[in-house]
C-alpha cells in the first residue's frame, strides 16, 4: 500500500514540473544559437578584416610593384608585342625634331583578307598567326638602315608598328634613297607572305601595301596614315603596282563618293537596266534559269558594269536598296513566266550587306506572296567572302532563307576559305565552279585537274554543279563527261534584256542549237 501511494507521487511530482522542464530546455537552445550566431558575426568581421588587408596589399603591389608592367603594356599591342601608335607617335616626334627639313616615308602595311582566317580557325589560332606575321616582317626588316628604330630589346630591334588589328606601320629615311619605302614594300609583299602551319594546316595571305612621303604629303602623323591608307585603296580599286599617294587621290576619292549618291538617284530616274544571262542543262539543253546582271546607264560615264560600281556600293552602305530593287524586278519577271506558263528560275546576287539587314527575309516574303510567286523559283546567289563579316548573323540570316523555301547558291566555288567543314553546314543547293577554272579547260590538263576535283567534291556534298564561263563546245564536253549537271557561258547566251527573257526562251525550245 506504501509502495503504491510512493509511486503515484513520483507520477504527479513528474507531472507537475513538465511544463517547467519545456521551459527550460526551450532557453537553453536559444542560448546555443545566439552564442552560434555572435561566434559567426565574429568570424565574419574577422574574414573582412584579412580580406581588405589582402586587396590593400595587392593594390600597393600594382602601384608600387609595377610601374615598368603598366608602361609596356600602354606602350605596346597586346597581340604582337610590338610598339603600338602612341609609341610610334612619340618616336615620330622626337625624328621631327632632330631632323628638321628632312624627308622620310610612312610605310603601311596590310594583311590581306584575313577575317577568312579568323572564320576559318577561330579568334585565338587566328591571333597565334597575326602574332607570327607580326614577327615576320619585324625580322625582315632588320638589315634595313634606313627604317627607325622604335625600340631596342637585347640583340633585335623594333622597327614596325602595330597600329592594332592588321595594320602595320614602318617609317622609312629617304634621305639618301628617295624610293626606299616603295623598293622595302616591293621586298616585302613579295617574300614575307609564306605559308604558315598552324594545327598542321597551312594558312596562306598577302600584304598590301600603302606609302606617303614626309612632309610632301603632310606633317602630322594621322594625316599620314590616312593618306596612306587611301593610296593602298586606290591600288586595290584600280589594280594598280604602285601604293604611292598623290593629291589627285583626294579628288578622286571625292569623286567615288560622288558616284555613290549619285547612285542613290540612279533607281527613281530608271538608269538602271537588268539583263540576264541563260542556265543550260548540259544534257538535255533544257533552260533552268537565268542570272539577273545589272547595269548602269549613267547619264555623263556612259554604260558601267557591275565591276565599276557594286563593290563600291557594297563598301559605301548603299548595296541593299539596289538589291531590293533587282529582287522586286526578278520576281516580277516570274509572275510574268508563271502568266505564260514557262517554268523557270531566276538567280539573283546578293552581298554581305545584304545578309546583316533583319528584315531581308520579310520582306522578301511579303514581296513573293504579293506577286504569287513560288520562293522555290527565285535562287539567291552569294559569294564565300560575304559570310566573313559576320559568320554566324549571316548563317542565321541563310537558314531563315531557306526556311522560307528559296535556293541558296554559292557563287565562285573553289576559290575561297571555307573549310568544308563549314560548308557542309551552309544551307546551299549548288555551287557555281568559277569561270577562272573554266575559260583554259580544253587546254590546260591543270585546269583540267583542278575543276575535276571541284566538281568531284562538290557532287560527294550533294551540291548541284554549274560551270560558268563555258564558250567552247569542247569545254562542254568535258564538263559534261566530268558530271557537271549545268551551264551557262556565251556558248549559249550573252547577256540580254531581261524583259526578252520569256522570248529568248521559246526561241531556244523550238529552235535546234547547233555548235
Amino acid at each position: 500500500m506504501l509502495s503504491s501511494f510512493r509511486s503515484v507521487l513520483s507520477i504527479a511530482l513528474l507531472t507537475s514540473s513538465a511544463p517547467a522542464l519545456a521551459q527550460s530546455l526551450v532557453a537553453q537552445s536559444l542560448w546555443y544559437l545566439v552564442l552560434l550566431l555572435t561566434l559567426f558575426l565574429l568570424l565574419l568581421a574577422v574574414w573582412i578584416v584579412v580580406l581588405k588587408r589582402r586587396l590593400a596589399a595587392q593594390s600597393l603591389l600594382l602601384t608600387q610593384a609595377k610601374p615598368k608592367d603598366l608602361s609596356f603594356l600602354s606602350l605596346h599591342d597586346d597581340t604582337s608585342g610590338l610598339p603600338n601608335k602612341l609609341q610610334l607617335q612619340q618616336q615620330f616626334e622626337l625624328w621631327c625634331r632632330s631632323h628638321p627639313n628632312q624627308k622620310a616615308s610612312l610605310l603601311l602595311l596590310k594583311i590581306q583578307n584575313f577575317e577568312r582566317v579568323n572564320q576559318a580557325l577561330g579568334h585565338q589560332n587566328a591571333n597565334v598567326v597575326l602574332l607570327q606575321i607580326a614577327q615576320r616582317i619585324n625580322v625582315a626588316v632588320q638589315q634595313d638602315q634606313e627604317l627607325l628604330v622604335l625600340e631596342q630589346q637585347g640583340l633585335q630591334s623594333s622597327k614596325v608598328a602595330h597600329l592594332g588589328g592588321v595594320d602595320f606601320v614602318l617609317w622609312v629615311d629617304a634621305s639618301t634613297r628617295q624610293h626606299a619605302a616603295e623598293q622595302i614594300a616591293r621586298r616585302l609583299e613579295q617574300n614575307v607572305p609564306e605559308p604558315l602551319l598552324i594545327h598542321g594546316c597551312a594558312v596562306e595571305y598577302q600584304l598590301q601595301s600603302g606609302i606617303a612621303h614626309y612632309p610632301q604629303h603632310g606633317e602630322l602623323l594621322s594625316d599620314l596614315i590616312e593618306r596612306a591608307h587611301l593610296a593602298m585603296q586606290n591600288r586595290q580599286w584600280v589594280q594598280s603596282s604602285s601604293g604611292v599617294f598623290h593629291p589627285e587621290l583626294i579628288s578622286y576619292n571625292n569623286d567615288k563618293l560622288g558616284l555613290m549618291a549619285e547612285l542613290r538617284n540612279a533607281i527613281s530616274q530608271q538608269q538602271l537596266k537588268l539583263h540576264i544571262q541563260p542556265q543550260i542543262a548540259l544534257n538535255s539543253r533544257q533552260v533552268l534559269a537565268g542570272e539577273v546582271l545589272v547595269r548602269w546607264h549613267h547619264p555623263r560615264r556612259g554604260l558601267l558594269g557591275p565591276a565599276e560600281f557594286l563593290e563600291l556600293a557594297e563598301q559605301m552602305g548603299v548595296i541593299y536598296p539596289l538589291t531590293q530593287w533587282v529582287l522586286e524586278k526578278a520576281v516580277l519577271t516570274l509572275a510574268e513566266l508563271a502568266q505564260q506558263d514557262i517554268h523557270c528560275k531566276i538567280a539573283v546576287n546578293i552581298s554581305s550587306k545584304d545578309l546583316l539587314q533583319d528584315e531581308m527575309v520579310d520582306s522578301l516574303e511579303v514581296l513573293l506572296k504579293r506577286h504569287k510567286v513560288q520562293p522555290s523559283q527565285l535562287v539567291l546567289e552569294l559569294k564565300e567572302s560575304a559570310l566573313v563579316a559576320e559568320p554566324g548573323k549571316a548563317m542565321r540570316m541563310l537558314k531563315h532563307l531557306d526556311q522560307l523555301g528559296v535556293e541558296l547558291a554559292l557563287d565562285d566555288f573553289g576559290t575561297g576559305f571555307s573549310s568544308l567543314a563549314y560548308l557542309r553546314e551552309l544551307p546551299i543547293s549548288q555551287v557555281k565552279v568559277d569561270c577562272s577554272f573554266i575559260f583554259d579547260l580544253h587546254r590546260s590538263d591543270t585546269h583540267t585537274a583542278i575543276t575535276g576535283a571541284i566538281i568531284d567534291m562538290a557532287k560527294n556534298m550533294n551540291f548541284v554543279v554549274v560551270a560558268e564561263g563555258i564558250e567552247q563546245v569542247e569545254v562542254e564536253q568535258k564538263l559534261i563527261a566530268m558530271g557537271c549537271a549545268r551551264g551557262q557561258g556565251f556558248l549559249y547566251a550573252k547577256p540580254f534584256a531581261l524583259d526578252a527573257f520569256s522570248a529568248w526562251i521559246k526561241q531556244w525550245s523550238y529552235s535546234k542549237a547547233t555548235y
